[in-house]
């Protein structure tokens, strides 16, 4: 029986097909073709991936001027080459004919934009230039062999002059910085531990809740056992409170003795009343006067 001939769609198609094959790579591995919608069995087309090949970065990076023109940036430029007709092996040998050009290239579009920002800032300069490549930094390089894509992306330093002046900076801050984060938990300790120990004082001595003027009084004892540094500053705290109340208990018992002694009874009691409620105030006993005045065995000192 005669085969029909083919139509010109059939013709057609059979022609796209065979164009198809031509510009990509359809080889696959055995049994894993599928029927397509005429039947033939025939295995799907596999697009042909895009050589990829990055050069390596240069030991000298390129200098590009900070703003004022006084120090300037360490730009590392890593190079990105893409082409959709070589192979890996020939896109990285011939990129090297165009490395240069590409690095020429780079620099004169980094130049602008590196030169708006602080010398201190380098994140500020490498977001700055990358944004700038990104819209100027998308070259195309006409090769014997085909179109060789380039995208260039760079990662921005510093001074080194810059850098060696402002260390000594850095590092004084960061020791403020731990210095202050200690201070601040040997502060939080001592006074969980001062609070810790002032309710063991307070339930030794029957007391409960302790008032204020309890809670300076006992502090400095309980400050013993919480930090040998916190237990000096509150030593010397509670010597300078007691220097003080005693000249002020001084002088009150003078003002008192002094209208007793001119007839003035009425402002002796209130200096007694108010001496009485300050010794009291500050932990000092109301009558240590009489103590001061007259030994354990009666005799006067």
């Amino acid at each position: 029986m005669a085969r029909r001939p083919k139509g010109l769609f059939a013709t057609l198609r059979d022609a796209y097909r065979a164009w198809r094959r031509s510009k990509h790579d359809g080889d696959q591995e055995a049994g894993t073709g599928t029927a397509d919608q005429d039947g033939t069995g025939s295995s799907p087309v596999v697009p042909r991936k895009d050589a990829f090949v990055r050069s390596r970065p240069q030991e000298e990076p390129l200098l590009l001027p900070a703003r004022d023109d006084v120090f300037s940036f360490q730009a590392f430029p890593t190079l990105h080459w893409t082409s959709q007709t070589m192979s890996q092996d020939m896109l990285k040998t011939r990129v090297q004919q165009h490395e240069e050009t590409a690095r020429e290239e780079l620099l004169r579009v980094a130049w602008p934009a590196a030169r708006e920002c602080d010398p201190a800032d380098a994140v500020a300069a490498e977001n700055a230039v990358n944004a700038k490549l990104s819209t100027e930094g998308n070259w195309c390089f006409e090769d014997a062999e085909g179109l060789i894509r380039c995208t260039p992306q760079v990662r921005v330093r510093v001074d080194p002059d810059l850098r060696k002046h402002v260390l000594p900076h850095h590092l004084k801050e960061l020791t403020l910085k731990e210095t202050q984060r200690l201070g601040v938990i040997r502060a939080e300790r001592a006074r969980t531990l001062t609070e810790a120990w002032l309710d063991v004082i307070s339930r030794l001595e029957l007391m409960g809740e302790l008032d204020a003027h309890q809670r300076r009084l006992l502090v400095p004892f309980a400050a013993t056992f919480a930090d040998p540094d916190f237990r000096a500053v509150m030593e010397g705290l509670r010597h300078q409170r007691r220097t003080s109340v005693d000249a002020l208990v001084a002088a009150l018992k003078g003002a008192r003795g002094d209208h007793q002694e001119a007839g003035l009874f009425e402002f002796a009691d209130a200096y007694d009343k108010a001496l009485s409620a300050f010794c009291r105030e500050m932990g000092v006993g109301p009558f240590s006067w009489v103590e001061d005045a007259v030994a354990a065995d009666g005799t006067d000192r």
